[in-house]
């Protein structure tokens, strides 16, 4: 029988292997359209829940943010289902690498939500232990409560729990970080837009969380054992004066002695550094540094001339050397101090600022003005009031005093502004720690609030001003700083640091006068000086502090401008720098120091990017090219 092929139904046949292909079709994709519907889902349910938490949290309903975190957290689950539902996949062309973003994506999710659960966590701790120290006397904290109102068993109580939330906030800072990388290297353009836009409200305030995670918990780390908890401190408190520069912020004009008991002040007294100085005049043998003898004309280094190393550790110690010996001898009070703080002019105009002015025998200082009328009472006013030269700075004593009362006295809604208020301080240099606690001491010079020397290979600058016998001049100096390098140079890089001093004052009085300071300009170590002018005197060259040091003493009269310049060889590891891919340079502040910083570096190689950026004007070059305030220590890379 032959087989014949004519009148079959073609079209049905067709249409039978079209519903086979579309259903094997349907088949081998069915787990991509299952993974998205679930993840999809999931995606705007984690939306919903995270703008909840967010919100929540912002009325300091923690419990029912802690709730929507957690099933966002469920959500993050349910997205993870999805995408291992696709299967191979996975490794599909184009898809995959979708598919693999949203991996990522997931991934940072999870960590950025935990993250957050354990921040909340925290902060619901440090509110339940406000609110536990509170029990204590029977009366809830609230944000009317202030400092002073708190008795002691409520803030140790308070400190204690501050205590123990340390170990969790460090895990959330953690995993934030983590979040925040992960997020970063997540190619944005891949992701679908359901998920995309579940997460992008959280994952864009990463890194601004990260760092400000970082502060607070840099400031927690060592507030709470500087607080006295769990052991009682004492520490010499110094106020230094940058209107008469020395190397850590100024001259030490009054020091106070300062115990603290898990944040109770247990005891505070200043006064006057001549006070104690004084007292040993006759017997004090330390022997000061050569230039100080030549300048000043002093054969004894005392407490305020204590602070001559730029390295505010290194100061720091000599000092609390100093001031207990000096209290042994001279009052016969044997005192163990447990560190040494710092506070610039600055400090204090930021604090006037947050609480307003202060009135003290009917005289009223404002952030404006206190520095300058204090400068006058204690320079002028208490001659013209007819009082002894030992009562001419009670009325740093008696503002100090409604200062600290006023401080005491804000309410608890207050309080993070005060604490900001040191972290810029810290962050400035005009407020300066140093503890004797080596743990409490390595979290300082992590963050660089210590005033301590960098330590780095990379290109590096300090200049170090010391008032020596000029006043307060220091307050009307007009300091710009010029720093130059030239890398085409074929027998090495040569630098050129030009400091270029104004003295704006154009008459002698009772404040300011003829310009007289020992200037120490720090470079790298190895660096070998070429030339140099403007020093009165042949320069300084050592090394000290893991640098190369060039110093020199300079005389600027009043309406005067002057320049001194180093020019040196830069080491050839620095050179290695731009043979590479990076060039990096630090400029350290002095603390207490006003001056601008302006940066000339030619390469001879295109310069690619840059941090801080150039003006659009200076791109395309070989050159870089950057002015502005020194106002802190800065940090530069350039890639080539």
């Amino acid at each position: 029988m032959e087989l014949s092929i004519v009148g079959w139904p073609w079209k049905r046949v067709a249409l039978g292997i079209g519903i086979i292909l579309i259903v094997a079709l349907v088949i081998v994709i069915s787990p991509v359209i299952y993974g998205t519907v679930v993840a999809g889902g999931a995606a705007v349910s984690l939306q919903g829940h995270l703008r909840g938490a967010v919100a929540d949290a912002g009325v300091r309903d923690f419990s029912l943010a802690e709730t929507k975190l957690a099933a966002a957290e469920q959500d993050l689950g349910a997205i993870r289902g999805g995408l291992r539902a696709m299967g191979n996949w996975r490794e599909a062309p184009y898809l995959g690498s979708r598919l693999k973003a949203l991996e990522q994506v997931e991934r940072s999710g999870s960590s950025a939500v935990s993250g957050f659960r354990e921040v909340l966590s925290v902060v619901a701790d440090i509110q339940q232990a406000v609110d536990a120290a509170g029990t204590v006397s029977g009366v809830n904290i609230d944000q009317s409560r202030s400092y002073k109102d708190l008795t002691r068993e409520e803030k140790r109580a308070l400190f204690e729990n501050l205590a123990a939330a340390l170990p969790r906030l460090r895990l959330a800072r953690e995993k934030i970080s983590i979040a925040a990388d992960a997020w970063a290297r997540v190619p944005q353009d891949e992701l679908f837009a359901p998920i995309r836009n579940a997460i992008v409200p959280i994952a864009d305030q990463l890194p601004a969380l990260d760092t400000s995670m970082g502060q607070a918990l840099s400031l927690l780390e060592w507030l709470v054992p500087l607080s006295g908890f769990p052991d009682e401190k004492t520490y010499l408190v110094l106020l230094q004066n940058a209107d008469e520069l020395r190397p850590t912020g100024g001259f030490i004009g009054n020091i106070g002695l300062v115990t603290v008991d898990a944040g109770d002040i247990k005891s505070i007294e200043f006064e006057d550094v001549y006070a104690l100085d004084n007292l040993v005049a006759n017997t004090w043998k330390d022997t000061p540094p050569a230039v100080m003898t030549r300048e000043l004309g002093i054969s004894a280094w005392f407490l305020r001339d204590s602070n001559w190393s730029p390295d505010y550790p290194q100061s720091a110690a000599r000092l609390i050397d100093v001031y207990q010996r000096e209290t042994q001898q001279g009052r016969n009070i044997n005192v163990t101090l447990d560190g040494v703080i710092a506070l610039q002019p600055e400090f204090f105009r930021r604090i006037l600022r947050m609480t307003g002015p202060l009135t003290v025998e009917d005289q009223t200082f404002t952030a404006d003005d206190f520095f300058d009328q204090l400068q006058f009472e204690t320079q002028v006013g208490f001659h013209q009031e007819g009082r002894p030269t030992e009562q001419r700075k009670d009325i740093v004593k008696k503002l100090g005093d409604v200062l600290i009362t006023t401080l005491l006295s804000l309410p608890a809604n207050q309080w993070p502004s005060l604490l900001n208020v040191a972290t810029v301080s810290l962050e400035q240099g005009d407020m300066l720690v140093y503890a004797k606690d080596p743990s409490v001491q390595e979290i300082l010079d992590r963050r660089s609030w210590s005033g301590r020397t960098i330590g780095t290979d990379e290109d590096y600058l300090w200049v170090i001003d010391a008032n020596l016998a000029a006043l307060k001049t220091d307050g009307v100096m007009d300091k710009r700083v010029f720093y130059s390098v030239d890398f085409t140079d074929p027998e090495g890089p040569v630098a050129t640091v030009r400091l270029r001093y104004t003295n704006t004052n154009r008459v002698f009085d009772w404040r300011y006068t003829r310009y007289r300071s020992y200037t120490r300009v720090y470079v790298p170590e190895g660096s070998e000086l070429l030339s140099w002018s403007g020093s009165s005197k042949n320069p300084d060259v050592f090394r000290e502090l893991g640098k190369q040091v060039f110093g020199g003493f300079w005389v600027i009269e009043p309406g005067a401008i002057a320049e001194m310049v180093f020019r040196y060889r830069l080491p050839p590891r620095i050179a290695s720098l731009v043979e590479g891919e990076k060039y990096r340079f630090i400029g350290q502040k002095q603390p207490g120091a006003e001056r601008t910083l302006t940066l000339d570096l030619r390469f001879g190689k295109n310069v690619l990017r840059a941090t801080p950026p150039e003006d659009s004007a200076d791109f395309g070059d070989d050159r870089y090219h950057y002015e502005g305030a020194w106002g802190k220590t800065e940090s530069f890379e350039i890639t080539f």
